[in-house]
């Protein structure tokens, strides 16, 4: 087959996220994914020891195409250091992609088990580490509020994001509002939960927007070296 490893590698994700899409990911087969990307099953684990790896591997790469949207909003503008900004950012991000829209709502029905498979816990502790390197200097720089110790903040994001994200599973109850009043919302939320009060001075922001961006591009950096299979050190 022509085309180089990395091109054979992307063609056999794309065919794994349009039949998982389609079928949900307890009825697709290595063989399935063989037969829609064109190649012999054997080529598959060329490129991904097992089934798991193949599929956590999708999820990965979604994951690594919204934070590089994250990395360049934040080049851009300075404010995207921010928690309620952030947050905001990624749950739209999260609501155009069905994959991930899947795994950060638990939707067994598309991911089965994959959703709590031990395998994506590297990528939860890298995460977890990028959430206490960006809130160290934020804290630092008077940009979130010190009344509550880092673990207490950690906790409170994740419990706020969490709750949005499963809240359509509450079905009429929840509400019918659009993707973009939630995220609105979110921010809300988290900015009157972690933010200093007031604007954030914008000399603050800018000085500190190239260590924040290095943060978030080791991290993107870490989320595409799992992509086919490998995982973060550590």
């Amino acid at each position: 087959m022509p085309g180089t490893d990395h091109e054979r590698g992307e063609r056999i994700l794309d065919a794994a996220a349009e039949l998982v899409l389609r079928w949900g990911y307890k009825r697709v087969t290595i063989e399935d994914v063989a037969k829609q990307a064109g190649i012999g099953k054997g080529t598959v684990y060329l490129h991904f020891r097992n089934r798991t790896e193949l599929f956590m591997s999708v999820l990965v790469r979604e994951s690594v195409a919204m934070t590089a949207e994250m990395l360049d909003a934040l080049r851009r503008d300075p404010m995207m250091m921010l928690p309620a900004e952030q947050a905001q950012m990624v749950y739209l991000g999260v609501m155009k992609r069905p994959l991930l829209r899947a795994m950060f709502s638990r939707n067994v029905e598309m991911l089965g088990d994959l959703v709590l498979d031990p395998s994506i816990q590297p990528l939860v502790r890298v995460k977890t580490d990028l959430f206490g390197d960006m809130f160290h200097l934020l804290r630092e720089h008077g940009l979130v509020r010190t009344d509550l110790d880092l673990e207490s903040q950690r906790q409170l994001m994740s419990a706020v994001q969490t709750g949005f994200y499963l809240m359509p599973m509450l079905g009429p109850v929840a509400g019918t509002r659009d993707d973009h009043t939630t995220a609105a919302l979110l921010a809300h939320t988290i900015r009157q939960a972690l933010h200093t009060p007031g604007e954030p001075d914008p000399e603050v922001l800018r000085a500190l927007a190239p260590k924040m961006t290095a943060i978030l591009a080791d991290f993107h950096g870490a989320l595409a070296a799992t992509v086919h299979g490998k995982q973060p050190e550590g």
